[in-house]
């Protein structure tokens, strides 16, 4: 049976999810606490967490006490890596996060985004279920994920597992093809991956409601103004990404607490 107040929060907070997603780990490690502080007054509004287990992709990265320790007052993005990621799915979401991305390369894919959805159901909350492809995932191979359709569709740019360069405007094609294979149904959509000051142009050509940049901001010598300079190019193509029924003057927001 619909709960019309939880169906108006997980709307509102799929309206939240749209914008810059911050990539945190390319901060400096030892000042992620005071990177999230400042982040509140660029205003950023999104936090995007790599978890990565060393199995599914090589590297390694921290696991749900980094969530549940940062962003407070942002979106938690949290986009797992991970060869289980069902089994991880409820450790993040009580830490605290607000999306919750599984690769469809992963083994159990299916069942870690019914876990999502049993997280959220079980915390009384939104928490946003969202669904990762890597580059060369064929989009037929996506068909058994999409019933019941995640909140969130990211395209990568590219693959962390063999260090092949990015291609945004490929991972563009890819997206305006999904979103016409699943229109008139209209999920989040996000671009991950290689995302930089000189690359954004690519990232938004497609009018991605999301995307996720990290270096670009956080190794810059101003990350206040690098992620300033993305959210405006984000924002000159935030109208074409208005969900259905949304004003535009909602899809041009980035700044919510």
């Amino acid at each position: 049976m619909a709960d019309p107040a939880r169906d108006t929060a997980r709307q509102a907070l799929r309206r939240r999810a749209r914008g810059i997603s911050a990539g945190l780990f390319a901060a400096p490690l030892d000042r992620l606490g005071e990177t999230v502080a400042a982040m509140a007054a660029w205003p950023a509004g999104i936090v995007h967490f790599d978890i990565m287990d060393g199995v599914f992709v090589p590297q390694i990265t921290g696991g749900p006490g980094f969530v549940a320790a940062l962003g407070s007052g942002l979106l938690r993005d949290v986009h797992l890596m991970v060869a289980d990621p069902a089994a991880h799915v409820d450790s993040f979401a009580d830490a605290g996060a607000d999306l919750i991305s599984v690769h469809a390369e992963a083994p159990g894919a299916a069942a870690a985004l019914a876990a999502v959805r049993a997280a959220s159901e079980r915390l009384g909350r939104p928490v946003l279920a969202g669904l990762a492809v890597m580059p060369s995932t064929p989009l037929d191979d996506l068909a058994p994920l999409l019933d019941p359709l995640p909140d969130c569709i990211t395209l990568l740019a590219l693959d962390p597992r063999d260090g092949s360069p990015a291609d945004l405007d490929r991972a563009g094609d890819r997206l305006d093809a999904l979103r016409a294979r699943l229109a008139p149904a209209r999920p989040l959509f996000a671009i991950d991956g290689g995302v930089t000051g000189a690359s954004i142009a690519a990232a938004v050509r497609s009018g991605p409601d999301m995307v996720v940049s990290g270096s670009a901001i956080f190794r810059a010598e101003d990350p206040g103004a690098a992620f300033g300079a993305l959210a405006r190019v984000w924002a000159d193509r935030a109208p074409a990404n208005a969900p259905s029924g949304a004003p535009v003057e909602t899809a041009v927001e980035t700044t919510h607490g």
